[in-house]
């Protein structure tokens, strides 16, 4: 199974660092989940095994993901026991390799305790209603359309809605567009989301109103019809929330960089280890 083997790249690449921590104490809510030569594995560590796994496989159930997780922590303790015994933590690429892991646990740690206490639901609120008062309004239609290969058939088509057919059931019958298994419907759109000659079609129609000649894209000949205008709305601040999240953390990220970067004594060299044979260009001055 793929996530079988996900789970066994991230163990090989250190990811799923709890293979290679010490076992959790033992007790009642973290039980022994295996053994290796008497050293063990508690459901814990299955659990941090889990999490470090791609978000997609993170959401499947632990049934389906204990037994491959299992096994892969299984092979990890085995081979670092082996290694042990072959002294290979003592070898200073070991340790070099084990600093930078333990820095980079580290960063996140810093990362994700500042984060959590700037990005509070009070400040993703704060930014919301701040986006939201600055949020432009604009027109947009709901709109459904009949994509067809020819004018006739798009001429054809007209008739039978002039006759009283219904313009979802005729899209879902003979629309070769995408959007036929929802009878047509294309949901709301603004102005530049569609090409142009179906959007100045779409626009210049009265909600309820349908075209009445057919309309040509390079997509073929459509026949479209308005179901509502309205003007645009910001999200809701739960359809918002973690995409401005997103942005919050990175600026809180960002600005601890920049702020320790200020006060740290920073020297850069050569790949060579030798002093920096060239300066850094700086940017011209403005003319005056």
């Amino acid at each position: 199974m793929k996530f079988i083997r996900l789970a066994a790249v991230a163990v090989a690449s250190g990811a799923l660092v709890g293979a290679a921590l010490p076992a959790a104490a033992q007790n009642a809510d973290d039980p022994v989940v295996a053994t290796v030569n008497g050293a063990s594995i508690h459901r814990s560590d299955v659990e941090t095994a889990r999490s470090q796994l791609p978000e997609q496989y993170r959401s499947l159930p632990m049934e389906r993901l204990y037994q491959p997780l299992l096994n892969q922590l299984i092979r990890s303790k085995l081979l670092a026991q082996q290694a042990r015994e072959e002294k290979l933590q003592e070898t200073e690429s070991h340790k070099r390799r084990l600093n930078l892991m333990e820095d980079r646990l580290l960063e996140e740690a810093l990362l994700r305790r500042t984060i959590d206490e700037k990005v509070t639901e009070e400040a993703l609120r704060a930014r919301y209603d701040k986006t939201v008062k600055d949020f432009p309004s604009k027109d947009e239609v709901r709109a459904r359309h009949i994509l067809v290969k020819t004018e006739d058939e798009a001429t054809a088509i007209i008739k039978e809605l002039d006759g009283g057919a219904d313009f979802a059931k005729l899209a879902g019958e003979k629309s070769i567009g995408p959007s036929k298994s929802q009878g047509g419907d294309l949901n709301y759109f603004g102005r530049g989301q569609m090409v142009k000659e179906f959007e100045e079609a779409a626009f210049a129609l009265d909600s309820g109103s349908y075209t009445k000649q057919p309309v040509q894209t390079q997509f073929g000949w459509h026949v479209i019809k308005v179901e509502d205008k309205r003007k645009s709305e910001p999200p809701a601040f739960e359809e918002a929330q973690n995409a401005i999240g997103e942005e919050m953390s990175q600026e809180v990220a960002q600005d601890l960089v920049e702020k320790l970067t200020e006060g740290a004594k920073i020297e850069r060299f050569e790949l060579d280890g030798t002093a920096p044979r060239m300066k850094r260009l700086q940017p011209a001055a403005p003319a005056q």
